[in-house]
């Protein structure tokens, strides 16, 4: 084959696998939007919202796109055949590389920022509380929702304390004078217009302490329609939830809705503080250092603060203050220098994929956060890795090696390398099974109107299915782990 026919079948090869990656890529981003989404949503829906046709239209479409999302997965890992951690590297690396073979790029003047990769990382964290929280909610609801509800709230309800005059059938729930119980109470309700005589009622409540005869409940019926019956508990927002089919007590509908933001919150705020790879995109001028690097390794590298004091308070703190980080290893040409560079990766897999890679590594002195100045790797084949290096490796880099100037090229164009683009393709096929099985419990707890003990059963199955599935991927995967 001549050199000419070797390059243009090397280049179709190059575009195709961009083209590949592109699909999947565009795969993930779907996913990472819509199933997060989807989830936030169908647990609100569940927690506050009555037995209603906008309820169940939430439900079911939030249901649907969860099942798309499922396809999605599906289609992405089996076209790629479940590629392991390892190839999907391999495949980003190459699918970023719009410059393959060039000896030496020159430095772009335009750096890319992460936003696809920190619109998956924000959708991780969100997911995980938010699908937590939909579970305990799905385990503890009571779907069911009575005719003589329905009813009741059609007529005109109303809610008042009336006392109880019968208690038949008590279950007690725990011991103590604060003991719950579930028992057939009765009342009486007054008759139409005001006469006489008065109109029976009876109901069965789950309270929260138990009532003999004489104690007030709240009681909910229709004043013009007292032959309707009757709903009551001790608790008055559950008889309104009852009224209205919310599905999960008030109080715990609070609790659950409280916790998940709250984690959610926490979550995403020490990931926006602490994330290394989350920035916008930016301009390279004269003020950024530059220098030209060729990887030559993974490893751990030890970053320690320098030492204040030589008390044992100060030691204590200086180890507290150490970090040990998995790093790509850079070394500076001209120099003895190997640059620690970290990033949101698996390192060993990022050198093997990346092996022997020279290009420029560029930072702003004032672009730093917390411990670490953020950092790009560019290089010569077109591909822009976002990292950081530990602000006092560059510090001290910047002050022993002379600054090459980076010259940059507003012709120069770049691929943002994201090792995390096609996790799609990745997903076992026994992951695949575990998130079906989820996905069918799911369905189940939300379209089965009744409860039971078994609502909490088949909770835990749905969320244990793919946790399952993933821990034996992992250790199939990694047999030594």
């Amino acid at each position: 084959m001549s050199r000419d026919r070797f390059e243009k079948a090397g280049h179709e090869k190059s575009e195709d696998t961009r083209s590949v990656g592109a699909a999947w890529s565009r795969s993930g981003r779907f996913v990472a939007v819509v199933a997060p989404t989807a989830l936030v949503v169908m647990t609100a829906a569940w927690l506050f919202l009555g037995s209603t046709r906008l309820r169940e239209f939430v439900v079911l479409f939030c249901l649907v796109c969860l099942g798309v999302c499922v396809l999605a997965v599906g289609t992405a890992a089996v076209r790629a055949g479940s590629l392991s951690r390892a190839k999907s590297y391999e495949f980003a690396a190459q699918a970023a590389s719009v410059t393959r073979g060039h000896v030496q790029g020159a430095a772009p003047s335009r750096l890319a920022g992460g936003r696809h990769k920190a619109i998956r990382s924000a959708a991780v964290l969100v997911s995980v509380p938010a699908l937590l929280a939909l579970w305990i909610a799905l385990g503890v609801a009571d779907p069911h929702y009575p005719e003589k509800n329905a009813a009741l709230v059609e007529a005109g309800v109303t809610i008042e304390q009336r006392p109880i005059v019968t208690v038949e059938n008590e279950e007690v729930q725990g011991h103590g004078r604060r003991s719950g119980a579930t028992a057939e109470y009765g009342v009486l309700l007054p008759a139409a217009g005001g006469g006489k005589p008065s109109v029976p009622a009876t109901f069965t409540a789950d309270v929260y302490r138990r009532h003999s005869v004489g104690s007030d409940l709240f009681v909910a019926y229709a004043p013009d329609r007292p032959e309707l019956g009757a709903v009551g508990d001790d608790q008055r927002p559950e008889v309104e939830r009852l009224l209205a089919g919310r599905a999960v007590e008030a109080a715990t509908a609070w609790t659950i809705a409280a916790f998940g933001l709250l984690v959610t919150l926490a979550l995403l705020i020490g990931w926006w503080v602490q994330s290394r790879t989350r920035r916008p995109s930016r301009s390279v001028d004269s003020g950024w250092v530059a220098f030209r690097v060729t990887l030559t390794g993974a490893g751990k590298h030890v970053d320690s603060p320098p030492a204040e004091g030589t008390g044992p308070a100060a030691e204590r703190k200086r180890r507290e203050n150490t970090r040990q980080l998995p790093c790509l290893f850079l070394g500076v040409e001209g120099s003895e220098y190997r640059l620690p560079f970290h990033s949101q990766m698996s390192t060993q897999h990022a050198a093997a994929a990346l092996s022997g890679a020279r290009g420029w590594l560029l930072w702003h002195p004032d672009q730093r956060r917390s411990k670490d100045v953020l950092a790009e790797f560019v290089g010569d084949d077109g591909w822009q890795l976002p990292g950081a290096v530990p602000t006092q490796a560059a510090d001290q880099a910047a002050h022993d090696i002379p600054n090459k100037s980076a010259h940059p090229d507003p012709e120069r164009r770049v691929e943002l390398l994201d090792f995390g683009a096609g996790w799609a393709t990745t997903v076992s096929k026994p992951v695949l099974a575990g998130l079906m099985i989820a996905l069918g419990c799911m369905s189940v707890l939300l379209l089965a109107h009744d409860n039971g003990a078994w609502r909490a059963w088949v909770a835990a199955a749905g969320f244990l299915a793919p946790a399952i599935a993933a821990a034996t991927s992992r250790r199939r995967a990694d047999p030594a782990r």
